[in-house]
């Protein structure tokens, strides 16, 4: 079976991506995103953006499209929405599929997927099944949770005041 790499609520810019994969760098273990408490590491960003992209990869390459890379800037948006769209399917009898399902579906192209990945298939395939309501519903609760994203991975490219320059010299006493 097939699986598409849909992009809860909106469409996913493919490009090249950033930074470093080693483990050797000790900003992996900070929080990429912070969810109701529960933190997205950079780290699981990072893989699972390498796992989707190679998921993405295989499907081009299926169709004779040349291959996309996705990166973490581009996905935590998307893993943020992952636990809503889960409960969501699990409240609404949508049919969520297990980890087993996924992993097997994935295997091909990603043979040991991260739960962080099974996962992000797992709330994709209740997104496609969400009619116009549902996707708004779902749009609201994830605009209601209380989120907290590093300015890393800013989906508005807005760069923290902290990191900007002044835009003009304050005048000396």
């Amino acid at each position: 079976m097939r699986i598409a790499a849909l992009v809860l609520g909106g469409a996913l810019t493919l490009g090249a991506c950033g930074g470093t994969d080693g483990l050797e760098d000790p900003g992996i273990t900070a929080p990429a995103a912070i969810v109701e408490g529960h933190e997205i590491t950079v780290a699981q960003a990072q893989q699972s953006s390498r796992e989707v992209g190679q998921v993405v990869a295989a499907q081009a390459e299926a169709s004779g499209q040349p291959p996309q890379e996705v990166g973490p800037d581009q996905l935590i948006s998307s893993l943020i929405q992952v636990p809503t769209l889960l409960a969501y399917g699990e409240e609404n009898d949508i049919q969520v599929p297990s980890a087993a399902t996924i992993e097997k579906q994935l295997d091909e192209a990603v043979p040991s997927p991260s739960e962080t990945t099974v996962d992000f298939f797992r709330a994709n395939a209740v997104y496609s099944q969400l009619d116009q309501k549902q996707q708004q519903e779902v749009a609201q609760q994830v605009r209601d949770l209380d989120v907290t994203i590093s300015p890393r991975y800013r989906p508005d490219g807005e760069s923290p005041n902290w990191l900007k320059s002044p835009s003009t010299t304050p005048e000396m006493p």
